[in-house]
């Protein structure tokens, strides 16, 4: 349900993703707050959701600079509230744990003219590597990576991942129509991406640990929050923004396009 949601948000784009990206970020911020600060959930909530959706709506406007400074302000308010130094880092990171993946997301769809292929690209390497990894940690098992932070996930569970991920995004270079002397670099990314991700649902496991909490909440029923859902889409998202921020044009030939 929910990935038919971002599919459909995301092939949409404009007011419409930017509407999706909006409503996660107020399920995730009322989970963030009810995890860092249980005794304070209210302004805990708003000062995290101001911050991150205002990024939204300013990355929807492709002022991606302004949405930073504007999460950060947020941030920095909020953690005037707190009297030590892991509440104030506790509450600061929330408003940008929450904000800039999503801003970095809407920013990528609206990146003429490869950002559905670059979002449905990201779509395709973060579900082929947790379909995976679920399926080779439970079929083969082995060592765990972390017990004290998750005690299912295990080290063939992220080499099955990281693979599937690397084969969907050979697949993504294909299918789009990239230069085959770049489906190597498609192989590589997919790897990446998926890695990321992965190690994306590991530092969720930690935060949750951190905060006592087994899931950021119940709004998916069997599931989970919403930050359990989509936490390796999101650190996948800051790894690819982060990249295309600084490299603008490597999208052009990775989706046939040229310079």
């Amino acid at each position: 349900m929910l990935a038919s949601l971002g599919v459909s948000a995301a092939f949409a784009g404009g007011p419409w993703l930017a509407a999706a990206c909006g409503a996660a970020v107020v399920a995730m911020s009322y989970e963030w707050a009810r995890m860092s600060e249980p005794e304070s959930v209210t302004p805990a909530f708003m000062f995290t959701l101001a911050g991150s959706l205002g990024a939204v709506m300013f990355s929807s406007w492709q002022y991606l600079t302004f949405a930073f400074f504007w999460m950060v302000g947020c941030a920095l308010a909020s953690a005037t509230r707190r009297r030590t130094l892991v509440g104030i880092i506790e509450t600061a990171g929330g408003a940008i744990y929450i904000g800039l993946p999503c801003a970095l997301f809407v920013w990528l769809r609206d990146r003429a003219p490869e950002g559905l292929e670059t979002i449905l690209a990201l779509f395709a390497i973060i579900w082929a590597a947790d379909i995976f990894a679920y399926f080779c940690g439970k079929l083969i098992g082995g060592p765990k990576i972390a017990r004290g932070l998750s005690p299912n996930k295990t080290y063939s569970g992220i080499i099955g991942g990281t693979f599937a991920g690397a084969a969907a995004g050979y697949g993504c270079g294909v299918l789009f129509q990239a230069d085959s002397t770049l489906h190597m670099s498609w192989l590589l990314i997919g790897a990446l991406v998926a890695f990321t991700g992965l190690m994306g649902d590991l530092f969720e496991s930690f935060l949750k640990r951190r905060f006592g909490v087994k899931d950021a909440s119940k709004l998916i029923p069997g599931h989970g929050g919403v930050l359990d859902r989509i936490d390796s889409l999101m650190a996948a998202t800051l790894l690819v923004g982060a990249a295309l921020a600084f490299g603008p044009g490597a999208t052009a030939l990775l989706f046939g396009r040229g310079l």
